[in-house]
């Protein structure tokens, strides 16, 4: 029985192996996957660890070299690398994700930061303060190891920084603390000074100008237009997989929040939207319903808190506009706390 499961394993391991996409096939496929996110997506889903990085570098290099607007183009970087951490797979993100920030323009990345903070790496109501400064504090150590080959690698860190500071909430001392100690220490006082306050409107007027001047960056795209241009499509909140390194589909952070990206029901466009039937949070951050990344840090009640997760026992009722039928409301049965399945 012994050797039956070895050799069961063998051949499983040969079939993943067999599986993944070879690079004369993937590289073939760049070019359509710089239009098309659904087919990044899922192409970078078959690729070995060790390709997924490279083949989104060859995307963002395609995306800059079209034509377009400033803001056309933005829009293209964001649709290609948020499908490109979507599809990454948790044991992979937290590469992919450094990926980004050291192969997109620094002015898209003035985009990238926000939306990012405020759907794929948004902080769920439910994580301490402790637990989301020790992600930031292990991720931004990958991010600035692989932007430091970069051009102006200390600025896109920095860019990196900000995305986990717009998201921090009530840890967001310690974030900045975390992204500020993971740079160069020759920007440090650049970051901590200039760099954040500028960017987060904490001096006046919110500006990227002290991070793009010394990256020589092109101009800083329309961020609403961009937003505005980017197709609509619902997305997971991934930031536990940067420290877990697994999927967090069930039972933990990555059901919790649902975003739409772009505003498909009569929105201002930009604005996310919470889908009411799927959010498990009674409260979460400001940001998620008015859309401006300065309400990252206020964490306000949800008004589409559901209080259950669909347990097998419930109730019968009777809704208004059900049509006539009712309706049957799940009791709630809480999940199981995220460190327990490691």
């Amino acid at each position: 029985m012994k050797r039956i499961l070895m050799v069961m394993s063998a051949v499983a391991g040969v079939l993943m192996l067999s599986a993944e996409m070879p690079r004369s096939e993937w590289h073939a496929k760049v070019g359509d996957c710089a239009l098309d996110p659904a087919a990044l997506k899922a192409t970078i889903a078959q690729l070995s660890s060790a390709d997924k990085a490279a083949f989104l570098a060859e995307v963002n290099a395609a995306i800059e070299k079209m034509p377009g607007s400033d803001e056309v183009k933005a829009a293209k970087f964001l649709a290609a690398n948020r499908a490109a951490v979507a599809g990454a797979g948790a044991a992979d993100r937290a590469a992919v994700l450094a990926e980004v920030y050291a192969t997109v323009p620094p002015e898209a990345l003035t985009v990238i930061n926000e939306e990012f903070a405020k759907s794929e790496f948004s902080r769920p109501s439910t994580m301490t303060d402790a637990e989301y400064t020790s992600i930031v504090e292990s991720t931004m150590a990958k991010i600035s190891q692989r932007t430091a080959t970069a051009e102006s690698g200390a600025v896109r860190a920095g860019f990196a920084g900000l995305m986990f500071i717009r998201a921090a909430g009530s840890a967001a001392d310690a974030a900045t603390a975390a992204a500020v100690a993971a740079l160069p220490s020759d920007v440090q006082s650049d970051a901590k000074g200039s760099w954040f306050p500028s960017a987060l409107g904490q001096n006046g007027t919110p500006t990227y100008d002290p991070m793009l001047a010394p990256a020589q960056a092109g101009d800083e795209p329309n961020h609403a237009l961009v937003v505005n241009l980017t197709q609509p499509q619902t997305l997971d909140s991934m930031l536990a997989d940067l420290q877990a390194g697994r999927n967090v589909s069930s039972g933990s952070y990555g059901s919790t929040m649902h975003i739409v990206a772009n505003g498909d029901d009569g929105t201002i466009a930009g604005i996310s939207r919470v889908p009411r039937d799927r959010i498990a949070n009674s409260t979460i951050s400001a940001s998620a319903l008015s859309g401006d990344p300065a309400d990252s840090g206020t964490y306000v009640p949800n008004p589409y808190y559901t209080n259950g997760r669909g347990s097998k026992t419930g109730t019968v009722v009777d809704d208004e506009g059900s049509g006539g039928g009712g309706g049957w409301r799940p009791t709630p049965e809480p999940g199981p706390y995220w460190l327990q399945r490691l």
